[in-house]
């Protein structure tokens, strides 16, 4: 692991926020699938069918399947299983498919899981038992359209609980940071894998070197 990968996962395991801001292809992904993971199975090794222990919530349906497909190489050797939720042609059966097997982990996008919020209030009462919240290029909502989204979605979820913020650039205002409900966040910022910044006013262009990614699954 990278010094930013390994801050970001110790400081969400210690119940810390982070906001995280490294190159794209550095390894965000891994450094918030691990720390979710592993928290909701020190919490819970099985999961019930009406509680919901994370969520990664990313900007688009192919990014979400991405993330997806990383998640699924946990969700396979452990017993927590995770869903896909946006929307399209299956949108109508994300519902059905959240209630008709454990989904301990949620990856969604930010209008896919407003709509699940806003229109049933078992996925909503679901969501009480999150441990962890992950927003994945968290740069991306600050556009207008995404902002009601994540208005409701952030009421919707418990207070006490981990939050994550990752993207590979700068967010333009402190104030867009404060509204995803973090609460004295660490920040960590990368310009080159291994180079850690100490405050992220210095970044103006950063991208990866090399990458090398190493992790064990241990059960």
């Amino acid at each position: 692991l990278y010094i930013f990968q390994e801050q970001a996962i110790e400081r969400l395991l210690r119940f810390q926020d982070v906001i995280v801001q490294a190159p794209t292809g550095s390894g965000k992904t891994l450094a918030y699938i691990l720390p979710v993971f592993t928290i909701l199975w020190k919490k819970k090794k099985i999961w019930p069918e009406n509680e919901i222990g994370a969520i990664i919530i990313v900007p688009s349906r192919e990014l979400a399947k991405q993330v997806g497909a990383v998640c699924k190489l946990f969700a396979d050797t452990l017993p927590l299983s995770m869903r896909i939720m946006i929307g399209g042609k299956k949108a109508k059966c994300n519902l059905k498919t959240v209630h008709s097997s454990n989904a301990a982990v949620i990856i969604a996008t930010p209008g896919r899981l407003q709509s699940l919020i806003s229109s049933n209030s078992d996925f909503k009462k679901a969501l009480k038992a999150l441990e962890i919240l992950i927003i994945d290029e968290a740069d991306r909502y600050t556009d207008s359209s995404f902002k009601a989204s994540m208005t409701e979605i952030l009421e919707s979820l418990p207070k006490q609980r981990r939050t994550g913020l990752f993207s590979a650039t700068q967010a333009k205002e402190m104030e867009e940071i404060v509204k995803f409900g973090l609460r004295n966040p660490t920040q960590i910022t990368i310009t080159n894998c291994g180079e850690v910044l100490d405050s992220i006013d210095s970044v103006k262009a950063i991208s990866p070197n090399t990458l090398n990614n190493f992790y064990m699954v241990c059960y």
